[in-house]
């Protein structure tokens, strides 16, 4: 069977070719200094999404690969990392501004949550992929559902605080999902987190609050 030459399935095929070209040759990059290894393919891979997103090569893609790894290697789970941004950009041979720069345009394009510890250091985490978040966003439901059925049942009222740090005493201390030490920052995500889940519980209570009262 005859098949039919398409320019645009060439294009998407060229360009395939070539971020995969553009990724081996990042992953070499870093190879050449003194990094966690255990980190190169997560690193990697960010980059791989970063660009599939943006479709276009950023200038210098090289200090691309040196925030994606920066990124990658402060996970939460890295707690403490206190390298000043100084100390790390020298080993890489790049300005603070330049990384800074780059982190930046990475967690903004995919979303990333920024967390700052008691000291003000930035640590990463993948709203999409990260396992322990996946988790707790899991128990978020699990515990919102619960309470709405109490809710509509008994007309208890909700209090998205309590909820919140029985919530991350749990993630804490009984599936070990966060650090300890990060309690207040893990708070602050997982109330944003249930307060979404109860937009309709709010205009529920509004609606009630307006015709039936």
């Amino acid at each position: 069977m005859l098949e039919l030459y398409s320019p645009d399935l060439e294009l998407l095929n060229t360009k395939e070719r070539v971020t995969v070209e553009l990724i081996k040759d990042g992953q070499d990059f870093l190879k050449k200094f003194e990094i966690n290894h255990d980190f190169l393919l997560d690193t990697v891979s960010l980059i791989y999404r970063y660009l599939r997103i943006m479709k276009k090569i950023p200038h210098n893609l090289y200090k691309y690969y040196i925030a994606a790894y920066y990124i990658i290697s402060r996970h939460p789970f890295a707690f403490p990392a206190h390298e000043a941004k100084k100390d790390f950009c020298g080993k890489f041979g790049i300005s603070v501004s330049s990384l800074e720069y780059c982190v930046d345009k990475i967690t903004s394009t995919l979303n990333y949550i920024r967390i700052l510890d008691d000291m003000n250091f930035p640590y990463f985490v993948d709203p999409k992929r990260d396992i322990s978040l996946g988790i707790i966003k899991k128990m978020i439901k699990d515990r919102v559902e619960k309470i709405m059925i109490k809710f509509l049942l008994y007309h208890q009222p909700v209090n998205s605080q309590i909820i919140t740090e029985e919530l991350v005493c749990e993630a804490i201390f009984e599936q070990k999902l966060f650090p300890e030490e990060l309690f207040r920052q893990l708070f602050v995500i997982i109330f944003e987190f249930v307060e979404k889940e109860f937009i309709d519980y709010y205009e529920y209570v509004r609606l009630q609050q307006k015709y039936f009262i």
